[in-house]
Order: structure tokens, then sequence, then C-alpha cells
């Protein structure tokens, strides 16, 4: 493709040019730019596929900085992560505390802070939790992200080369597409659960990704979804869209979000008790 930029906005199309390699080698020069996003899945190709990377141009030094452990404090970014396996909990409280090390995010109070660590505690862990509990990815998970200093806006992202969500969420619901299957597994309440009923880090069995949602929506950030051949998106105004046949045939899914420190208006504690139990006569049992 001789598009620029490999980013939030694009990225279903831009896997187009990925998907049909030829030779299993990815010519990147055209990209003057790549988000997060772009890099995990260009990760997740190279770990799954043995992809080789060629034509670095203008973002041969970024790539090498994220692909390379030798991170610099100054950047925005965070190196990738590939998790395979151990505590999620583990590599999430690094992950979040590496995002948090921005100037910008230092100069918060201590509750502001708290609370910014909390939200994208929950989001990561939980988004870690499918990639590594229901997914049988074979690469396990990887994790990128950076903090847009001139947006103030965090993009997150987690992909898996696993079975998709379709695979999963059809043994007890009756979907038949992938983005059918994506839909489901936001509803409240939906989500298959791990073996254990609950998981150490997790007290929220089944509302993980309808929490996310939530998140995203109340904090007019975007959210976008793909396993497969199916794609859901949450736009800035909270706007529900989704597609199957994305024309490529990514395997496993992607997931990334947005997330605007800015527009948190609640604790994450006072967050679930508004929009999340709010419906539940029984909230005290299960608000831990």
């Amino acid at each position: 493709g001789n598009s620029m930029e490999f980013k939030f906005d694009n990225m279903e199309q831009e896997l187009d040019n990925l998907i049909n390699l030829e030779n299993n080698v990815i010519n990147v020069s055209n990209y003057q730019f790549i988000e997060p996003v772009g890099m995990a899945i260009l990760k997740a190709l190279i770990l799954d596929e043995n992809v080789n990377i060629e034509n670095y141009g203008f973002t041969k030094s970024y790539m090498d900085t994220l692909f390379n452990k030798e991170y610099d404090s100054s950047k925005s970014y965070i190196p990738i992560e590939n998790i395979v396996y151990g505590s999620i909990d583990k590599n999430t409280k690094h992950i979040v505390n590496f995002l948090l090390k921005h100037k910008d995010f230092q100069s918060l109070s201590v509750e502001d802070r708290k609370d910014l660590y909390e939200y994208l505690y929950y989001m990561l862990s939980e988004l870690l939790n499918n990639a590594l509990t229901h997914s049988f990815s074979s690469i396990g998970a990887v994790v990128a992200g950076q903090y847009f200093s001139n947006l103030k806006k965090i993009q997150l992202c987690v992909v898996d080369r696993g079975v998709g969500f379709l695979a999963n969420i059809k043994r007890q619901y009756n979907v038949i597409t992938e983005s059918e299957a994506i839909l489901k597994a936001i509803e409240k309440g939906v989500s298959c659960p791990p073996p254990k009923p609950y998981s150490s880090s997790l007290n929220n069995a089944g509302y993980g990704l309808f929490i996310l949602t939530e998140i995203i929506r109340h904090t007019k950030g975007r959210l976008k979804i793909i396993s497969n051949d199916g794609l859901v998106y949450i736009d800035e105004n909270g706007l529900l869209h989704s597609t199957d046949n994305i024309s490529v045939n990514w395997k496993g899914s992607i997931v990334v979000f947005e997330f605007y420190e800015k527009n948190i208006n609640f604790s994450k504690n006072d967050f679930f008790r508004i929009y999340i139990y709010q419906d539940n006569e029984d909230t005290e049992d299960i608000f831990i």
C-alpha cells in the first residue's frame, strides 16, 4: 500500500496490506508514522509467522526502540511486551507504571494518579486475561502503548494470534459471525468465564469487556476490537459500529483503546457504583 501511516484510524485497511504478503516480507518503507497498535500487529506477525521486516525508512529508530528493550524514559512510549504466561497482575502493574512515568502524570495529585492507575490497570488486566485465558494464542499476547502528550491521550493495545471471539462465545450463545460474538462479549454479564470462576486479579468475572466499554464511553475515548474478520468500533461519541468481512483475515484478536485522563470524573470505585452496579440490589455483595 502507499499510505503513510499505520494507526488506530486505518488499522483494518493497513492489515490488508500486511496480510497479503509475498515471501513473508513486510515492507514498511512507506510508513512515516506507526502507532503502538501498528507496532503490536507487526510484532505479532514477526513472532507468529517468521515475517521479516525490511526497508525501515523513517520509522527505523522508533521501531528499534520498541522492538528492543533498551527503553529511554524520556520517550512517551513503552517497549513492546510479549507476555506468554505468568502473572497477569505483575505484567499489568509493570506496563501501567511505565505509562505513568510521563511528566504530565507526575504532576497529577496523588488521588488523580491513583484513579488513572486503577482505570488503566483494570482495562489492561481484563484484556490480558482474555488474550491469555481464552484464546489459545501460540504467541501469548503482545502489548504496546503510548502517551501522546500533545493530545493528552493514552493508546494501549493487546494483540493475540488465538481463536478469536466467535469460537468462545458461540459455546454459550447463539452467534454466527465474529462481530456478533464481539457485540455479545461486551454485553453486561456475558463474557465466558475462565476455568476458575474468579481469577485473583478480577473479581468481576463476566463483566470485564462491558466495563471496559463503559469506561471508554464515559471518558469519551475510543475502542476498536478486531476478531478474525469481524470489527467492532466505539467512537468518541459512544456510538457503536460493527462490520464483518473486513477483507483481511486476521487470525486472532486485536483490542486497542484510546483513553483521556482529563475525562475521568469519578474514582474507579465510584464509577463502578454509578455505572456498573446501578441496577443491582445486592451491590454490597458483588462490590469489593
